[in-house]
């Protein structure tokens, strides 16, 4: 497939902000997300560059904008704010080739790359995008958590049948009387 700068930017433009708010300590770099994505964009139209020179470009149009946090009192130092961004636009170029390889399919349809992953025996937790995370209700003694998450901070079931009636009330009748009990 051939290298589409227009894509790429597209690409880029959609995925890079949600990536990087989501890399280890984004949140230190989020007022300057909106300049790594330029800056991303901006480096991979370098002609000639190779990755890690366009990676430097990225890194040395944050560090200014670092320094400029630090002067205002931001409590974190530009080594920090490059370590930082530099996992992300690493991360962030993973995504973009991720999405550029990605193959359309219809609902419902299995590729051929994906079953082999089942067929090989993949291991339990190791399928990308799914949480295989065992569940209280997994567990011996667990309880059903009727898909609202994790159990495990829940209080104590109530003792007795959950359709007794509090005490004192009468239970509630269940008969069908055609309607001569409804109130007007």
């Amino acid at each position: 497939m051939k290298f589409s700068l227009s894509r790429f930017v597209e690409i880029v433009d959609r995925v890079a902000p949600a990536v990087l708010a989501v890399v280890p300590n984004g949140d230190k770099i989020a007022p300057l997300i909106p300049k790594i994505v330029h800056g991303i964009k901006e480096a991979q139209a370098i002609k000639g560059a190779s990755g890690a020179e366009k990676k430097q470009h990225v890194l040395n149009t944050i560090t200014d904008g670092a320094d400029v946090a630090a002067a205002a009192g931001v409590k974190v130092s530009s080594e920090e704010i490059t370590a930082i961004a530099s996992k992300g636009i690493d991360t962030v170029i993973e995504a973009v080739h991720v999405v550029e390889g990605a193959k359309a399919t219809r609902p419902g349809e299995v590729t051929a790359a994906s079953s082999s992953a089942f067929a090989a025996g993949a291991a339990t937790g190791s399928l990308p995008g799914v949480d295989t995370a065992p569940r209280s209700s997994d567990l011996p003694g667990g309880r059903a958590t009727h898909g609202h998450g994790s159990g495990d901070n829940l209080p104590p079931a109530p003792a007795g049948d959950v359709n007794d009636p509090p005490s004192g009330d009468p239970p509630p009748s269940r008969a069908f009387d055609g309607g001569a009990n409804r109130k007007p």
